[in-house]
């Protein structure tokens, strides 16, 4: 049998920060993609990366603009609302906190 030392509690709470900021970050891609794929069934596309989902997400916004039905569009501003919380309050401050650890 292989004894292992005891964790202290800055190191269980550094990797509870690493896997926290893990699963946000997987949330976070897991939003942008359906986002994508939803649009991309009403023919909008926008390039690949952080600028074409807000490309994305102003086709959504602007009421306008009329390839995007208001059911469909109340559904992926909602996505997007989530995406920018996840953003704002998750991963970004994980990777401060990550950064005055090392």
């Amino acid at each position: 049998m292989r004894f292992v030392a005891i964790k202290t509690p800055e190191q269980q709470s550094c990797l509870i920060l690493h896997r926290t900021r893990h699963l946000l970050t997987r949330q976070q891609t897991s939003v942008i993609n359906a986002i994508r794929a939803h649009l991309a069934e009403f023919g909008i596309v926008a390039a690949v990366g952080r600028n074409g989902v807000e490309q994305l997400l102003g086709v959504v916004a602007d009421a306008n603009d009329k390839r995007l039905p208001e059911v469909a569009r109340a559904c992926l501003a909602a996505l997007g609302v989530q995406r920018t919380e996840g953003t704002d309050f998750g991963v970004r401050p994980d990777d401060q906190r990550l950064a005055s650890i090392k």
